[in-house]
């Protein structure tokens, strides 16, 4: 029971992942529809696991591999996802918002495993709140890219050399070539590109330095704080805000 438990899990798991990296999958697929697999085969990989363990203690002999394997599996898309959940339904410290994914990290906003170091930061907010300017610039993209990215808003800052990029918007409030102050709404936050489950909506920002789009910087880095019209902030260097309401 327990090696069929697992075998149905593992597919399972792996549907989850095509849904998570091909945003055409995932936009026409039912919103509940990868969450309620993934929630099913991370609790029939728990269930195998446990089955799996009480054989042993009874001294019925199991593979080696086939343990490894469960044992890793359930790590990844049962514990892990579990303990984000845990994360993201805690009160955030100092009312700053949630980040539920950081730079370089190996799992999505949704606790999984990523196939590549993640780019930026992933904040969480709702969806249809304002998405908001980090700092000051110029808009360069404002458009739909049919990618991970979703719809894209891209900010140059001058003359620091930097821009940041918002991805997953429901929708632009600015156009290319408009100048933006800090904390101005560039749009607002929706699940465009790939589609965040209920609950981990979130604006993914990234900060890049000139044109090399691989020359990636950690946003976290350089958040001051969130937006405050009666603050004043650097002008000699290149801080951030946070891109949602706080």
């Amino acid at each position: 029971m327990s090696r069929w438990l697992g075998r149905l899990a593992l597919p399972l798991a792996a549907a989850v992942l095509l849904g998570a990296s091909s945003p055409a999958i995932a936009q026409r697929a039912p919103r509940f529809l990868f969450p309620a697999l993934a929630i099913s085969g991370g609790a029939l990989l728990v269930l195998s696991t446990i089955r799996a363990a009480r054989d042993l203690r009874r001294g019925a002999r199991r593979p080696a591999v086939g343990l490894a394997v469960t044992a890793v599996a359930t790590l990844l898309f049962a514990v892990l996802p579990f303990a984000r959940f845990v994360y993201m339904i805690a009160p955030a410290a100092g009312g700053a918002p949630r980040i539920l994914t950081g730079f370089g990290a190996w799992r999505g906003a949704e606790g999984y495993p990523l196939l590549d170091p993640h780019r930026g930061i992933d904040i969480k907010g709702r969806v249809g709140t304002d998405v908001l300017a980090a700092a000051e610039g110029r808009v360069t993209v404002a458009r739909e890219r049919q990618d991970l990215c979703g719809l894209i808003v891209v900010v140059v800052h001058e003359p620091h050399g930097y821009r940041t990029v918002y991805c997953h918007l429901a929708g632009t409030a600015v156009k290319v070539g408009e100048n933006v102050a800090r904390g101005q709404r560039l749009g607002a936050l929706g699940t465009s590109g790939q589609r965040a489950w209920p609950g981990y909506e979130h604006v993914h920002l990234e900060l890049q330095r000139g044109a090399d789009l691989h020359d990636l910087h950690d946003p976290r880095a350089r958040i001051v704080g969130c937006f405050d019209t009666t603050a004043r902030y650097p002008e000699d260097r290149l801080v951030l805000t946070y891109p949602v309401p706080c």
